[in-house]
């Protein structure tokens, strides 16, 4: 049976790990220089660290529904925000309306992970599986988000 997840519970997660020391240039540095969405790389994590794993099928449509948010939603706003000077009064504006799409983006891969065979049981595992999986589904390098995921888990 495929738990239902909470987005409020992700959004609470990955604003936690996003916070963690060296965590947000990390991911931002795979945002900039590969096209790494996140959203989906903390989903990975955060799947990681309960030892469940995301079916082949469910990853693949993740990975297109994050996508279709970075291509048609978050990069452009992205792209208008920074753009903007930080002390420009519409920024902190900009950057709200960032969030809250980043949110909703959320909202749309829990939804995917909330469908029927989702996630594959019956296995444990030691290394960020579902981070390797992305990874094999878009090329970047994993080397150093393997070693953080892992320190993560304990």
């Amino acid at each position: 049976m495929t738990p239902m997840f909470a987005p409020d519970e992700f959004w609470e997660f990955a604003a936690d790990q996003y916070g963690l020391d060296g965590v947000k240039e990390r991911c931002l540095a795979l945002q900039n220089g590969h096209s790494v969405d996140i959203n989906l790389l903390l989903l990975c994590h955060w799947l990681d660290c309960q030892q469940l794993v995301i079916a082949e099928n469910t990853l693949r449509e993740l990975v297109r529904i994050s996508d279709h948010w970075q291509k048609s939603r978050l990069a452009p706003l992205r792209a208008k925000r920074t753009a903007m000077k930080k002390t420009d009064t519409s920024y902190q504006a900009a950057l709200a309306r960032e969030l809250a799409e980043e949110r909703n983006e959320q909202r749309a891969l829990i939804a995917c992970l909330n469908q029927p065979s989702a996630l594959e049981s019956g296995r444990s595992f030691s290394c960020p599986v579902n981070l390797i999986a992305y990874a094999a589904q878009k090329p970047f390098p994993l080397d150093e988000v393997q070693t953080w995921a892992t320190q993560q888990r304990g």
